[in-house]
C-alpha cells in the first residue's frame, strides 16, 4: 500500500516555453492549449512507462517475507529513508538503499543483509525526479524529448481523423500516416526513448 505524504507540485514532463520552441510557434497558439497538450502527453507517458516520474514523499507499507529486499515504488530515491517494523523505528544503520533500483535491504549487526520479519513494515522516503522548470531539474533529457515528440504529434493531428492511414491528392502526391489506433497513441520515436524507463509487469 502506498500513501502520498507530500504530493508533487507538478507532473508535467516539459514546459510551455520548451514546447513552443520545439514547435517553432509564436503567439498564434495560446499557453492554455499548449498546457493541455503537455498534460495529455505527460499522462500518456506515465501510463506507458507504468510509473510516475514526479518527485514526491510517500509512505509504503509491506508485509515482507524472507531475505529478499523490499522494492520501493518511487525511484530514484532521494535522501534519507526511514522504516518502522511493527511500529518500532529502525536505526538508519540497519537499512541500506540502492537509490536507482529502489531496493531496500535490512542489515544485521555485522552490516550483512538479513531477513525482514513478517510484521508490517512502513517505509517513508522521497522518490522521483525534479521536473523541467523546477529547481535542480534531473529528469532525464530523453523523457522530456519523448514528451515534446508527443506534443508535436498531437498538435499536428488537430482536426485529422485518428483512423487515417493515408491520403492521396491527385496530381500532387500522397502522404501516409501511422494510425493512432495502431500505436496506442504513442509515436514510435517517443516509445524508443521511453523504453529504458518502462516497468515491465510479470504475470
Amino acid at each position: 500500500m502506498l500513501t502520498v505524504v507530500t504530493p508533487a507540485a507538478s507532473r508535467l514532463l516539459t514546459t510551455i516555453p520548451a514546447a513552443r520552441d520545439h514547435l517553432q510557434l509564436g503567439d498564434e497558439v495560446d499557453d492554455i492549449y499548449l498546457g493541455e497538450l503537455i498534460a495529455q502527453a505527460s499522462a500518456s507517458i506515465v501510463s506507458y512507462c507504468r510509473r510516475p516520474f514526479a518527485r514526491e514523499t510517500v509512505r509504503e507499507t509491506f508485509r515482507p517475507r524472507g531475505a529478499t529486499p523490499l522494492i520501493l515504488d518511487r525511484t530514484p530515491v532521494q535522501g534519507a529513508v526511514s522504516a518502522t517494523v511493527a511500529g518500532q523505528a529502525l536505526d538508519a544503520t540497519t537499512i541500506e538503499i540502492n537509490p536507482l533500483s529502489g531496493l531496500l535491504y535490512r542489515l544485521d549487526g555485522t552490516a550483512r543483509w538479513t531477513a525482514w520479519s513478517c510484521d508490517a513494515t512502513a517505509v517513508e522516503y522521497t522518490g522521483g525526479y525534479a521536473l523541467p522548470g523546477q529547481p535542480d531539474r534531473d529528469l532525464p533529457a530523453d523523457v522530456e524529448q519523448a514528451c515534446l515528440i508527443m506534443v508535436a504529434a498531437r498538435f499536428a493531428a488537430r482536426g485529422r481523423d485518428p483512423m487515417l492511414r493515408s491520403e492521396t491528392t491527385e496530381g500532387v502526391g500522397s502522404s501516409s500516416f501511422i494510425a493512432t489506433a495502431d500505436m496506442g497513441g504513442m509515436p514510435p520515436q517517443a516509445a524508443a526513448l521511453l523504453d529504458p524507463y518502462r516497468r515491465w509487469v510479470v504475470a
